[in-house]
């Protein structure tokens, strides 16, 4: 197998979506005062790259006040159905390295969280998974999700980078003490296929990771331009889509050896769980403008988040939708 093609491939790419939003979050953490916690939204349609800014945050991180290694920068992630409880524990968890006691109550988790970051001098917590506050069949209200998260802020000082669907908007926006601790909002979307330098910032991403593979011993057959607009279409402009495309198909093969539209064609069906028809932008017929530009449509309305129209591929899609 080519083992060194896939560690080659997961390894973040700094492309420039994700460096804008990454400098984003990272201006706004410098402006905080430093007796006054904020709150910093980072929101974006599922698998465009949300996680990859705060693995950037993380792997620049300075020491904690602790005996033991640890970072001053938190990670972790809410589950569904989350509580006030749920929302103290995690951070917890994290810190600590092991989740609260199931008969602990969520004041005395909170109480120990707030002792934990003022002893190690925790400066960003990260909070992934945050439209789980927002969801059907959430435990807590908007508003009492974000009086949880407000008293974080306000009781520690720390900055709170949330990390999630765009829908969690809606808990900011309903809650004028939130609101108020909070940044403006860093939205991360996925590459528009209109827009020429985002167009051709996506095949630039392409471009570095087909280098990886042929690199690695596994070139790619197709023209440059052919197999940009297939990937585009079958990622709907998000680069880790793209990126978990190209790692299946390095997974596939036991040695160095040319990749054919045959393989994008198996890796694409292998990873077929999305409103987009991934496996269809492999055919042999190459997709037409219409086609590519609904993945992005369908990537962008699924995260609640407005497709405007910026070309003629565009407007036709629109209108066949209209008349449809």
């Amino acid at each position: 197998m080519t083992n060194n093609a896939v560690p080659a491939l997961s390894q973040i790419v700094l492309h420039e979506a994700l460096r804008e939003a990454l400098s984003a979050v990272e201006f706004l953490l410098s402006t905080k005062q430093p007796t006054e916690g904020c709150l910093v939204p980072l929101l974006g349609p599922t698998r465009v790259g949300k996680k990859s800014v705060a693995r950037h945050l993380l792997s620049n991180a300075g020491a904690a006040n602790s005996l033991l290694p640890m970072e001053d920068v938190i990670y972790c992630s809410l589950p569904p159905q989350s509580s006030g409880k749920n929302i103290y524990g995690a951070i917890l968890g994290k810190i600590v390295g092991k989740s609260p006691r199931p008969n602990e109550n969520a004041s005395s988790i909170r109480d120990r969280l707030f002792r934990a970051i003022d002893q190690l001098a925790i400066k960003v917590v990260v909070i992934d998974e945050v439209n789980h506050l927002i969801e059907r069949g959430a435990n807590l209200a908007p508003r009492e999700a974000a009086d949880h998260l407000k008293t974080i802020v306000d009781e520690t000082g720390i900055s709170v980078i949330a990390l999630g669907l765009p829908r969690f908007q809606k808990i900011i926006d309903e809650n004028e003490q939130l609101r108020d601790r909070a940044c403006a909002t860093t939205i991360l979307r996925p590459y528009d296929w209109q827009q020429d330098a985002e167009r051709a910032a996506f095949a630039d991403t392409v471009d570095v990771a087909l280098l990886k593979l042929e690199r690695s011993g596994l070139p790619v057959a197709l023209d440059f331009e052919d197999i940009v607009r297939r990937l585009y279409g079958a990622s709907g402009g998000r680069v880790p889509v793209m990126m978990r495309l190209l790692k299946l198909c390095a997974l596939k093969k036991q040695a160095p050896q040319t990749l054919e539209l045959a393989d994008f064609a198996l890796a694409a069906r292998a990873m077929q769980q999305s409103g987009i028809p991934t496996s269809s932008f492999f055919k042999t017929e190459e997709p037409d403008e219409v086609d590519i530009l609904r993945s992005f449509a369908c990537t962008m309305g699924e995260a609640g988040l407005e497709f405007s129209i910026e070309s003629l591929a565009g407007f036709d899609l629109v209108h066949g939708a209209h008349s449809a």
